[in-house]
């Protein structure tokens, strides 16, 4: 599995899991009172605490949109999960506002729009779900530790039947 240290994905999971929701900040590190920022158009980075790392807001995911076939960057996932419950519509004129906000301040980046099945697979896999479509590397690596496993002996495979004399003759 990728490192926590270093993949963004892997951190943002982790941090909903454990109920400590990373801080959206205006520096790479930040001082707690002034650098701190809710707006997606202002904040510059991703700051996760326990243990401090602090992540670039258009830092490329391993997450691939099928609509681009690019990755798609840190600010357009957390975008996607803070909206995690509001419905299609919503979500794209939200999008459609944030992207026009940071037009205005001449900011280069946009938030992708995740169709509603990407959306709700992000959602599911940084909700605990195992498996992702669009999350490149996670199932390959899955898939490599499961088949280590197997082959080690740790978990079942397929069932062998012993041959023996008796059933040769």
């Amino acid at each position: 599995m990728a490192d926590t240290a270093i993949d963004p994905l892997i951190r943002l999971r982790q941090s909903i899991k454990a109920k400590e929701p990373p801080i959206t900040t205006t520096s790479p590190d930040p001082t707690p009172t002034s650098d701190a920022t809710e707006n997606l158009a202002i904040a510059t980075h991703l700051q996760f605490n326990n243990p401090h790392h602090s992540y670039p807001l258009d830092t490329p995911t391993r997450f691939i949109s099928s609509s681009s076939s690019k990755p798609v960057d840190l600010r357009s996932i957390l975008f996607a999960w803070q909206n995690n419950h509001v419905n299609i519509p919503d979500y794209i004129a939200a999008a459609q506002q944030l992207n026009e906000e940071l037009a205005s301040r001449n900011s280069v980046c946009r938030v992708q729009n995740l169709v509603f099945v990407e959306k709700l697979d992000l959602i599911t896999w940084l909700e605990g779900h195992e498996e992702s479509d669009y999350i490149k590397g996670l199932e390959n690596d899955a898939s490599a530790a499961r088949s280590a496993q197997v082959a080690s002996g740790a978990a079942g495979g397929v069932s062998t039947v012993p041959s023996s004399a008796a059933g040769a003759r």
